[in-house]
């Protein structure tokens, strides 16, 4: 009796699907005020969740970046859960197309990118780019330092001489 239940689970795990986690970690190259990595994940039908953790910024900075599927006439993937360190992504399906866009979200610390969805069909993948801008010091902001920096030494030396 436990060999049929067993078969039977099997026989009807494809027509359910099969919920998948996967951990990714992605390094970002370049730096030190612009990094950048490709992104993305294939599954076969059922709910997924995918994380990815990306190495090679620490910091402040701000995070630009897209997912994109595209359904085809016998698979599709839609997204039912984005987040970047626990924020909510905006996502939605436009026609064949389910899409997510990161629009300068503000991050700090290191980056988890969670995307969760469904796929249809026998298989279906997405893919998409991560961006991180870390501040740029303005060059008036070094000539501020500067003039600051000339007017407290004038002060000490005047100061001393008195």
């Amino acid at each position: 009796m436990k060999l049929k239940s067993l078969a039977l689970a099997a026989a009807l795990l494809p027509a359910f699907g099969s919920a998948l986690a996967a951990d990714y970690t992605i390094d970002l190259i370049g730096g030190p005020n612009v990094y950048s990595a490709s992104l993305g994940a294939s599954h076969l039908a059922g709910s997924f969740t995918d994380t990815f953790t990306f190495t090679g910024f620490s910091g402040e900075g701000t995070v630009f970046g897209s997912l994109i599927n595209t359904a085809t006439s016998v698979s599709d993937l839609s997204f039912t859960s984005i987040t970047l360190n626990g924020v909510n992504v905006d996502s939605g399906d436009i026609g064949p197309l389910s899409i997510a866009a990161i629009l300068g979200q503000e991050v700090s610390g290191p980056l988890t990118l969670v995307v969760s969805g469904t796929v249809t069909g026998n298989a279906a993948s997405y893919g998409g780019d991560f961006n991180v801008t870390s501040p740029i010091p303005e060059p008036a902001t070094y000539g501020m330092l500067a003039g600051g920096l000339g007017v407290l030494a004038f002060a000490a030396r005047r100061r001393k001489q008195q």
